[in-house]
């Protein structure tokens, strides 16, 4: 999957329903000025539409699937 490219980024303020909220940087480093990913969300058949584009949804879930896996393999160990 393509990393998002950045030019559809808005601020939270600007933001509107259906795009990815995923916090990807700072308007002159204020960090009350977010700036969100902005790319159309992920949508699954017959469940609730996440907050997140289909990259950021995918990046989200894999990490959290690899650390359960390390934490499992850690307790084989003495």
């Amino acid at each position: 999957m393509k990393d998002p490219d950045g030019l559809k980024k808005v601020l939270l303020i600007d933001h509107i329903e259906g795009q990815c909220r995923c916090i990807i940087g700072f308007k002159d480093g204020d960090m009350r000025a977010a700036y969100m990913c902005g790319e159309p969300v992920y949508q699954r058949r017959g469940k609730k539409t996440s907050s997140w584009c289909a990259y950021h949804y995918r990046q989200m879930h894999t990490s959290a699937a690899e650390q359960s896996k390390v934490s499992d393999r850690s307790a084989d160990f003495p």
